[in-house]
């Protein structure tokens, strides 16, 4: 685990002492900061995809501001790109991710990675960049790298944190992100962007990502619901399918590599609600071309909450979904965790009823079982790995990541 703290932050120990877990998994990190500084908020993004009114025909108004002052992802909402790339600096908290499968040029050779940037606001009235020193500007960022060598199932990764400054800076105006050991860059000549990553002792993934299809906007008049609260909500894009070209320099060795990428990019001011111990989800790369993204929020009971979904994009970005009443998810084997002690369902079978095609059943299965992303506070630690997906029969119908969030109790603080 590697660790990296701007200095000039370290005056909030409560803060720095836990680990920081992945895109929403930050509950008692951000907790305890707001215990020691009152001007910031940590706050949970989700992954919900709301893409229709909800099949109760409800509609929940999202007020202006959030409780804490930031601005709340209104409806209606028509993103311009390539400035919406970019970083929302009004808003509480922001969140660049992308997952993917690769392999090694003519081998069986095979590797997932992870990469996440989030950007955490500071005083919702800054709204710009600092020119100076970084040691006045309350705009965090947290990097979140792992490596999966799936055949010598090794799993790697590292955690940086850091105030925005020189190490640490994501432009408004298009993708051009630069976080500790995370850069990318939006192509200017091209669709697509390239994105490098920095792993333990001395590692390093370059890529060149591509969009197969279109840049997907999840959400009932753009907006993604996360709970009951009116200030639950994000924008939320996806680019459900990337080709993924390039290099990995691991082992002492240079690699080429290819394979598919997925990159989701969250703007909200909200976090995860009440009454909801954690969070399973799933996005999948069928071999028929389609994708599939499905999830469930668990519920203090262990039910599930009436906001969990599946939904489907097809070979032109056209989705369909469905909610909680439509289908089940059902844990089939545990891992625990020789570090944590932390056991996570990491075989899960989903059993859902299409719009147009019935009951189809998608069982998902980690290529290695230890990926378990973990920091200095076991209870922050989550799962999140890469997995093959299997029909009913058992025959294997593509990839996934999977990612098992809560399981430590780290995500009961409330920072709304």
């Amino acid at each position: 685990m590697d660790l990296a703290l701007d200095n000039s932050i370290r005056k909030y120990p409560a803060f720095w002492s836990p680990a920081c877990p992945d895109r929403f998994h930050f509950g008692r990190l951000f907790s305890n900061f707001l215990e020691n500084e009152s001007k910031m908020i940590g706050v949970l993004p989700f992954f919900g995809l709301i893409l229709v009114l909800p099949l109760w025909g409800e509609w929940i108004q999202p007020p202006e501001y959030s409780t804490k002052g930031y601005l709340v992802p209104s409806p209606d909402y028509v993103p311009s790109f390539p400035q919406d790339h970019g970083a929302h600096r009004a808003y509480g908290l922001e969140w660049w991710y992308w997952v993917g499968q690769l392999k090694k040029e003519n081998s069986a050779e095979s590797f997932g990675f992870q990469s996440t940037v989030f950007r955490l606001a500071g005083d919702p009235k800054e709204s710009t960049p600092t020119t100076g020193s970084s040691f006045g500007n309350r705009q965090l960022y947290l990097a979140h790298s792992a490596l999966s060598d799936l055949n010598q199932g090794r799993y790697l990764h590292t955690e940086r944190v850091m105030r925005e400054g020189w190490q640490a800076r994501a432009d408004s105006q298009s993708m051009s992100i630069r976080v500790a050991g995370i850069y990318a860059e939006k192509f200017k000549d091209q669709p697509g962007h390239r994105l490098i990553t920095r792993y333990p002792n001395g590692g390093r993934l370059e890529l060149k990502l591509l969009p197969i299809k279109p840049l997907i906007r999840f959400g009932e008049r753009g907006l993604s619901r996360k709970g009951d609260d009116p200030a639950s909500v994000s924008w939320y894009w996806s680019y459900t399918r990337l080709k993924a070209i390039g290099k990995l320099f691991y082992e002492g060795k240079e690699i080429k590599v290819q394979g598919e990428a997925w990159m989701d990019h969250e703007i909200s001011s909200s976090q995860l609600g009440e009454g909801l111990a954690g969070w399973d989800w799933t996005c999948m790369q069928l071999l028929d071309g389609t994708e599939v993204k499905a999830y469930r929020l668990r519920q203090d009971d262990g039910g599930s909450d009436r906001w969990s979904a599946v939904y489907w994009i097809d070979h032109e970005g056209k989705i369909e979904h469905v909610y909680a009443d439509r289908f089940s998810w059902v844990e089939k084997k545990e891992w625990t965790s020789p570090k944590t002690g932390l056991t996570y369902p990491n075989t899960v079978q989903i059993e859902v009823e299409h719009p147009r095609r019935g009951r189809l059943i998608y069982l998902i299965k980690p290529l290695i079982e230890n990926q378990e992303f973990y920091g200095l506070q076991a209870d922050n630690a989550y799962w999140e790995g890469a997995c093959r997906v299997l029909d009913g029969e058992g025959e294997v119908i593509g990839k996934a990541y999977l990612e098992l969030a809560g399981y430590g109790g780290g995500l009961g603080a409330r920072l709304n």
